[in-house]
């Protein structure tokens, strides 16, 4: 007998295994304690010498994105139990990051970075939820060790406005989307982003215990929930450029969107 399951997006590179996602096991919100940068030795020169194999092997890899405030998101499930988080820029930039906020029940996690001024522009966040059919799209960073680390885009539509079992604060979309996805931004066409890219429907044989991923099914936190949790940090002005949101053709904001997203490098 073959059951749904979400599978979260993590991808941990040269391994490639895909985490079930769990519900309602989780905590509630963890604010993270202290500023200081975690040691990591991808920050040092020798890391950068280093092939993208090298860089990128056994890690917990995802995606995320900046907030006009300086603080990063992607999801918790990319960074939990890691000692070592950098993001690294499309041009290659490594920068070390650390923990402030985490919500497990909704898989959320806030970054923040020693000098906000080093991340690239903040993504705009959308002010209405994204309609039924309404056309959405991602960029991020699937299967970095076969699909290499350039930004890949997949686009579809809002098929359900709510997410698994009718979950109010979720979408089910038809983006394809792959390990590594997760923790990206869920665009609509505007280039404001919507959600945050989650996890994908598979079947799960229960005899063999294998998972079929299912084609065109996935799942995305709505942004109310990043809005929330950012108002529970310390309020600050905006220190970090947004980028403007208008309607434009797919390929144009795609252009416009996605140097502002990042591969976050987990260990």
């Amino acid at each position: 007998m073959k059951r749904p399951v979400w599978a979260n997006l993590c991808a941990l590179v040269m391994s490639c295994s895909l985490a079930v996602c769990i519900s309602g096991e989780a905590s509630a919100f963890t604010p993270m304690e202290g500023g200081e940068i975690p040691s990591s030795p991808l920050t040092s020169a020798a890391a950068m010498t280093k092939s993208s194999t090298e860089v990128f092997e056994s890690a917990s890899i995802g995606s995320a994105w900046p907030v006009a405030s300086g603080y990063v998101v992607t999801n918790n499930h990319v960074i939990s139990d890691s000692k070592n988080i950098v993001l690294m820029t499309v041009l290659g930039q490594e920068i070390p990051a650390w923990a402030v906020m985490r919500d497990e029940v909704n898989d959320i996690a806030l970054l923040e970075v020693n000098d906000s001024h080093k991340l690239p522009s903040a993504l705009p966040l959308a002010n209405s939820q994204s309609r039924l059919g309404a056309s959405v799209f991602t960029i991020g960073f699937p299967r970095v060790d076969v699909m290499g680390k350039t930004p890949k885009l997949s686009n579809g539509v809002v098929s359900g406005v709510n997410g698994l079992r009718d979950d109010p604060q979720s979408y089910q979309t038809t983006v394809p989307i792959q390990p590594g996805n997760s923790g990206g931004p869920l665009f609509n066409m505007k280039g404001e982003v919507v959600g945050v890219v989650k996890s994908m429907l598979a079947l799960r044989d229960e005899a063999q215990g294998n998972l079929q991923i299912l084609d065109n099914v996935s799942c995305a936190l709505k942004i109310d929930c990043v809005q929330n949790l950012l108002t529970m940090l310390p309020n600050r002005s905006p220190v970090i450029d947004t980028l403007p949101s208008h309607s434009d053709t797919l390929e144009t904001l795609a252009d416009r969107l996605q140097a502002s997203v990042l591969i976050v490098i987990a260990r």
